[in-house]
C-alpha cells in the first residue's frame, strides 16, 4: 500500500514543519502523496497552512475545513479512512496529547494494516513540555497505549526559531541523545535550517537533514518561522 509516517511529538516540537519538509522531499520519488493534517487542536503551526505549497509539489492535502467543534471524537476528514486503504505514500501530522491519542487510536487497524510504517517522536528540548525525560516519557507512554503501536524513533529538531545557532543545536541534539539512549529508541534525523546544516560537524551529516520553514505565524511577525 506504499510507505506511511508519521510524526507526534509536543507543542513547539516543530513536527509539523518537519513532516511538511519531508512530504515536499519525497514529493521528487513518488506521484501518490497523501499528506493529512490530523493534528486538530494546535492553532499556530497547522501544517494546513502551507496548503499552496504542498499542492504545488502536486501533494493531496487532507486536512479539517472550517471551524471544528470537538466532543469525545475528533472530526476528522471524511476521506482519511478511504485514503489509508489506497495505494500511496502517507504522512500524517499527528498532536501529541489527548486528541492525538484519540485520534491514533481510531487509526490504529488501518496502520497496522499498511504494514510499512514509520512512527516518529519529535523533539525539540528547548520547549517547556520537553526539557524532561518524564515528560517525554509521558507523551510517549500516553500515544503508544492509545494507538497500540511502538514509536520507531526520533528526530533531533533542537532551535529557538530566529535565536538558533551551531552552539544551540548542538547542545540541544546531545540533550535528545540522551534522552534516546535512556528511551531505548534510536535518533533516525537530526533536522535543521540550511545554515545550520552548512556550519555542521562531520560526524553529523549521517543522520542531518536540511529542512525550509514554511510555517510563520502572525504572531511572530516575521520573525523566523513557525516550529
Amino acid at each position: 500500500m506504499g510507505s506511511l509516517a508519521i510524526f507526534a511529538g509536543g507543542f513547539g516540537s516543530g513536527k509539523s514543519e518537519v513532516a511538511i519538509n519531508f512530504a515536499i522531499d519525497m514529493a521528487s520519488k513518488s506521484q501518490k502523496i497523501v499528506f493529512a493534517d490530523l493534528d486538530l487542536v494546535n492553532p499556530f503551526f497547522a501544517s494546513r497552512d502551507a496548503r499552496e505549497k504542498l499542492i504545488s509539489e502536486n501533494i493531496r492535502l487532507v486536512a479539517p475545513g472550517g471551524e471544528l467543534a470537538f466532543g469525545d471524537v475528533p472530526n476528522l476528514p471524511t476521506d482519511i479512512i478511504a485514503l489509508m486503504k489506497q495505494d500511496n505514500d502517507m504522512l500524517i501530522d499527528l498532536a501529541g496529547d489527548e486528541v492525538g491519542s484519540l485520534v491514533i487510536g481510531y487509526l490504529s487497524n488501518l496502520v497496522v494494516e499498511r504494514g510499512d510504517y514509520q512512527f516518529y517522536l519529535v523533539i525539540n528540548p528547548y520547549r517547556p513540555f520537553a526539557g524532561e525525560l518524564e515528560s517525554i516519557k509521558e507523551l510517549r507512554q500516553h500515544l503508544e497505549k492509545a494507538g497500540l503501536i511502538k514509536f520507531t524513533g526520533i528526530i533531533s529538531n533542537p532551535n529557538m526559531v530566529e535565536e538558533t545557532n551551531l552552539d544551540l543545536v548542538l547542545k540541544g541534539h546531545r540533550r535528545v541523545v540522551e534522552f534516546a539512549a535512556k528511551l531505548e529508541l534510536p535518533v533516525k534525523y537530526l533536522t535543521v535550517e540550511e545554515r545550520i546544516y552548512n556550519c555542521l560537524p562531520h560526524e553529523y551529516r549521517s543522520i542531518a537533514k536540511k529542512i525550509t520553514l514554511y510555517l510563520r505565524p502572525g504572531w511572530l511577525h516575521g520573525s523566523g518561522g513557525g516550529k
